[in-house]
């Protein structure tokens, strides 16, 4: 007969020595649950001098298992049913002892080779309630007085078990996730079938089997007609083994605990099957065969149960548990799948894709804190850097900290803030979230995003874009938005690397072309979906909807895919610009979005040294990334190939000049940026005979090199020379 004692929980050292105690303690160091049960068993056993001790585990309430008896680690982890008695033993929450052969015959099978045969061994339980899970540790044959044994277990535990529990869950996490990643291996094969439903659904059950260790399964369809269960079993589908030809079975849809999930439309797991109320052996199991544990489950898609799937006996435990029927479940979502149009399937793809990059997200950047906003706005830093509005103003003028300061101001100075109801603590985070959105990359950084946000500000102002018509307040403030975000988190690769390598982001976006400038807008929407960041929360919801539509637009038009593939429509409508016409405002916000993002290149030529370094500096580690894994980069991607001047002249040429040539017949003050493009293409070609005297590979240190300019100017100075000589020349023989 059992007896129960009231154990008097003390939270300090009694009855047990402290120094064994923290020694157990200090070497509880393993990250195997088993190994951690072993010390623990191995110290209760000598305190308590018991012939052994094991620890049961249970999840939830209602699931327990053994994994280790005294030193010895069993084969595998043993489910052991959840009797009444270890029920009462959890839900008292008191130490309790009875005779070893009170036990289950499952618990006694397991113990049978690790205790002596005697009639009469008490084992002392003593149960630690917790969630999700709980324990319950039993001390066999302890040689002490009963109520010491618990003392000794409580103190023990008290130190022992958080560490213990702890590893428990991660083993349990870890074993979720190897389900999951089986489960998303098994779908990805029962996918690439293009077989009929039933073969597909019969894939999924012989898949299911596998993953839950059933010892039969089964899949049966409504038959919507005839308001029947059918089972269709093809040549080796069958649960039963392989089979040489096509069989059907016919169940009426309403009998057995099939037909109880048919009706309920929810899962159900029966421990003991034959004690279930509903239990009909004519559908809920085969012929001949001993069922013991069932777990049937719906199959689902948009209109309904289609079916049911039905999973017999677990091969080596007493019931299928929790964790098989979240798989269960998992795989009925799946055959619903199976089922469905190909374009629901691409969504729920998609859909993982996203999660997997919203986790990517989260995990690389963190969020703005209350104290970096404060810091923001309460800054008492000199913010009235002068040429601030210029359009070829050099970021490096200003120090790196104060540019979120400088942003800020800009657009209070453009009166967004007020116009818009900008709150300053929403601003504030906002651009630090942003900030942060950014990479540390050679090129696409922080800095440019700067860069071209500040281009906006001066061109706003310097062009009076807003003034003059040819924006409104909202396309001007999404164009400084736009120019902020506009690179955020990019890998500092181009969208061919990423299409070419079949990453995440092409595998996402790449239908839809510019996958990564899809993917800053998306990052951007990220930010502009944070709470404390959603400056464009007071717009009305027509005027929202349409600042997100300019911030798409403003963003792909980043695309220099899309720059030339348009930029001949471009050139047709600078000829004959109207400011309203809806197109040909969408063509000019589309070039002054290319302009700012182009605006290095207006630069002083200190500056464009440094910018062509900073890209070519990605470039090359683009280079070196396709070559390691097998590939072979372009050019101007390969530092062993790629002749700087040739390339700077032929990106001026082909890209900057004939946007700003656009630009400045709708803009005519922007005439100035092609004199100093033709400037700056002017010094690359007087840079050409110093870069071809010295290795190709040696280019990034030549342009980094101080005496290059001295160079520059000598040959320039030279260059003139030859040419006021050829002039005279000229003259000289047209007098003649």
């Amino acid at each position: 007969m059992a007896t129960l004692k009231k154990t008097n929980k003390r939270k300090h050292i009694q009855n047990s020595d402290p120094g064994k105690i923290l020694d157990l303690v200090m070497n509880l160091t393993d990250d195997s649950c088993s190994q951690l049960q072993i010390k623990i068993n191995s110290y209760l056993k000598e305190e308590c001098d018991a012939e052994t001790v094991f620890e049961i585990i249970v999840h939830g309430g209602v699931e327990a298992s053994i994994e280790t008896v005294g030193l010895i680690q069993l084969s595998r982890k043993i489910k052991i049913c959840m009797t009444q008695k270890l029920c009462d033993v959890l839900k008292l929450s008191i130490d309790q002892s009875d005779f070893l052969s009170n036990f289950g015959s499952d618990v006694q099978t397991i113990l049978s080779p690790f205790v002596t045969k005697e009639a009469k061994k008490r084992v002392v339980m003593f149960p630690i309630g917790d969630n999700p899970f709980s324990i319950i540790i039993c001390a066999v044959a302890p040689k002490i007085v009963e109520e010491q044994v618990a003392l000794i277990i409580h103190e023990c535990f008290v130190f022992v078990w958080p560490v213990l529990k702890k590893s428990v869950a991660l083993e349990y996490e870890c074993t979720l996730k190897q389900k999951c990643q089986q489960l998303l291996r098994v779908a990805r094969r029962l996918f690439t079938q293009v077989a009929s439903l039933e073969t597909l659904l019969q894939m999924a059950m012989e898949q299911a089997k596998q993953l839950t260790k059933a010892e039969y399964c089964s899949v049966m369809l409504v038959d919507v007609d005839r308001m029947e269960l059918v089972e269709r079993s093809g040549p080796g589908h069958t649960g039963l083994g392989d089979v040489s030809e096509t069989s059907e079975r016919r169940f009426p849809i309403n009998i057995g605990i099939t037909g109880q999930v048919i009706k309920t439309g929810k899962l159900i797991n029966c421990k003991n099957a034959k004690e279930h109320a509903a239990f009909d052996p004519s559908v809920d199991c085969y012929p001949d065969i001993e069922c013991k544990s069932i777990l049937c489950f719906p199959i689902c898609e948009r209109s309904g149960i289609i079916g049911v799937g039905l999973l017999i006996n677990k091969i080596g435990d007493p019931y299928f548990d929790a964790m098989d029927e979240e798989m269960a479940l998992a795989f009925s979502i799946y055959c619903g799948v199976c089922i469905t149009h190909s374009v629901v399937y691409q969504k729920i793809q998609e859909a993982h894709i996203r999660n997997a990059l919203t986790n990517e997200l989260v995990m690389y950047h963190m969020k703005v804190s209350d104290a970096e906003v404060s810091r923001m706005l309460e800054c008492t830093g000199y913010h009235n850097q002068g040429h601030i509005t210029s359009l070829h103003f050099n970021l490096r003028a200003l120090p790196l900290r104060e540019l979120p300061c400088y942003v800020f101001k800009m657009f209070s100075d453009l009166g967004f803030d007020k116009k818009f109801n900008i709150k300053s603590q929403k601003l504030a985070r906002f651009i630090l979230h942003v900030k942060k959105g950014y990479r540390d990359v050679p090129y696409h950084s922080w800095l440019h995003a700067f860069n071209v946000s500040q281009w906006a500000y001066a061109a706003i102002i310097n062009y009076k874009l807003v003034s003059q018509g040819y924006y409104t307040e909202l396309q001007g403030l999404m164009y400084m938005v736009a120019g902020l975000v506009h690179d955020m988190d990019h890998r500092g690769t181009t969208n061919s690397f990423q299409i070419q390598g079949q990453t995440t982001l092409a595998a996402l976006y790449s239908s839809e072309g510019s996958v990564m400038e899809r993917h800053h807008l998306a990052q951007a929407m990220c930010v502009l979906n944070t709470d404390g960041c959603d400056i464009l929360e007071s717009l009305p919801r027509r005027e929202y909807d349409r600042a997100i539509i300019l911030l798409r637009d403003y963003i792909l038009a980043t695309d220099l895919a899309n720059y030339f593939k348009n930029l001949n429509d471009f050139k047709a409508i600078s000829y004959d610009f109207q400011k309203g016409n809806r197109s040909h405002t969408s063509a000019l916000q589309a070039m002054m979005m290319n302009a700012a993002d182009l605006s290095d290149q207006l630069k002083d030529w200190g500056s464009v040294k440094k910018t062509a370094a900073a890209v070519l500096t990605e470039f090359f580690k683009q280079g070196e990334l396709e070559k390691s894994l097998g590939g072979l980069p372009v050019s101007i991607m390969d530092r062993e190939k790629c002749f700087i001047p040739d390339l700077e002249i032929q990106f001026l040429n082909t890209t900057c000049l004939p946007l700003f040539e656009t630009l400045c017949r709708i803009i005519p003050k922007a005439n100035p940026c092609v004199k100093i493009i033709d400037n700056h293409i002017e010094r690359w070609d007087a840079a050409r005979p110093i870069f071809a005297e010295v290795p190709i590979t040696a280019g990034l240190s030549v342009l980094l090199s101080p005496e290059l300019d001295t160079l520059i100017e000598k040959n320039i100075k030279e260059k003139e020379r030859l040419r006021l000589e050829a002039d005279a020349a000229e003259r000289s023989s047209e007098t003649d």
